[in-house]
């Protein structure tokens, strides 16, 4: 069951329609400079991501695990990790503890010289449901399978409502989390429907080491889980995954609120170098890719070497043009922001 749910969502994420109807990243608009006064092969891409320091301003975000398929994927995905000293998380690893025969699927990575590895479970699984919630134990497994650096607790109760075998408990997930923060490091993960005010100060008073916006803009579970329904008849749940399709915070706006309070990394919707520019110059520290590189990854690496090529040449093209001779110099370039994002930041952001 498992297996046959992870390789549906992503064969329906290469395959169908599942982006939200708007991305809000097009909505940011850089400034230009006709004199940028700076030398594009002396232009400095590398950051420091939680205490480590990598080459580029962008993790590979946490996509899958649990099938053959998927171990394909992460390999791939892995090589490209080494290759260009980025981090890399891992999709839910629920099925690694359940189906020990499943573990490989997740730890082929260490078969690479990766900076950084993100072991990842879902925040409903913290908690009772049908199944018992993950313990300690359960969560020290996962984090020595991969070597990892830092856990991601990724928060998709969207996608959990309307899913057919999906959890509808979340009473009691802040709580385990604060807990969880005293044990590991935390980095605080949506998958699609971003993170309000609220969620970023309670999430930082819990003790996360980051947070990864994941907002709306981009992929849609409540779309992949649309498609999922529709293939079985469920009409019910067709309706409400067309119904919440577009629900969410944008990704511009949850990293403009947790910019300043914790590290933030932009996610949602990232198609291109430039994407990775105007969430750093929103106020990100780095930016994760997920779908963008996503095609590819289960056939070729040279196709998923050639895309990650092609948005470092995109940010530091973006870098020039904007007169930005290090990543520092882009997160205080000036931006004009119209259109929705706009509606978002005058409303919501900027309201007292």
């Amino acid at each position: 069951m498992i297996e046959n749910r992870k390789e549906e969502h992503i064969r329906i994420a290469e395959g169908k329609e599942v982006n939200a109807q708007h991305n809000f990243w097009d909505d940011i608009t850089l400034i230009h400079r006709a004199m940028p006064e700076v030398d594009y092969d002396s232009i400095k891409t590398g950051i420091d991501f939680i205490g480590n320091r990598i080459d580029y301003p962008m993790i590979i975000s946490s996509m899958t695990g649990g099938t053959e398929l998927a171990r394909k994927i992460n390999e791939n995905l892995a090589r490209a990790a080494e290759k260009f000293n980025i981090p890399m998380g891992l999709g839910s690893m629920r099925a690694a503890v359940e189906r020990k025969e499943l573990a490989p699927t997740y730890s082929v990575i260490n078969n690479y010289k990766i900076p950084v590895k993100l072991a990842n479970i879902g925040a409903p699984q913290l908690i009772q449901q049908e199944k018992k919630a993950l313990g300690e134990k359960d969560i020290d497994y996962l984090m020595e399978l991969i070597d990892a650096k830092f856990l991601i607790v990724h928060f998709n109760f969207l996608q959990e409502l309307i899913q057919p075998e999906g959890d509808r408990n979340a009473k009691g997930v802040m709580k385990r989390v604060k807990e969880l923060c005293s044990s590991y490091p935390i980095i605080a993960k949506e998958t699609g429907a971003g993170f309000s005010r609220e969620d970023i100060d309670e999430l930082v008073d819990c003790g996360v080491r980051a947070i990864d916006v994941g907002g709306l803009g981009g992929t849609s579970f409540a779309a992949i889980e649309y498609y999922r329904a529709e293939n079985t008849g469920d009409m019910e749940k067709t309706r409400a995954g067309k119904t919440f399709w577009n629900w969410g915070v944008p990704s511009p706006v949850s990293v403009t609120l947790g910019s300043g309070k914790t590290y933030t990394i932009g996610s949602g919707g990232l198609r291109s170098g430039l994407d990775l520019a105007r969430a750093i110059a929103m106020g990100a520290n780095a930016g994760g890719f997920a779908r963008t590189i996503l095609d590819g990854a289960d056939n070729s690496y040279e196709v998923l070497e050639t895309n990650i090529r092609t948005i470092i040449r995109e940010l530091k093209t973006a870098m020039l043009l904007t007169g930005s001779e290090d990543v520092s110099h882009l997160k205080s370039r000036n931006i004009i922001i119209q259109g929705a994002l706009s509606a978002w930041m005058e409303q919501y952001v900027r309201k007292s």
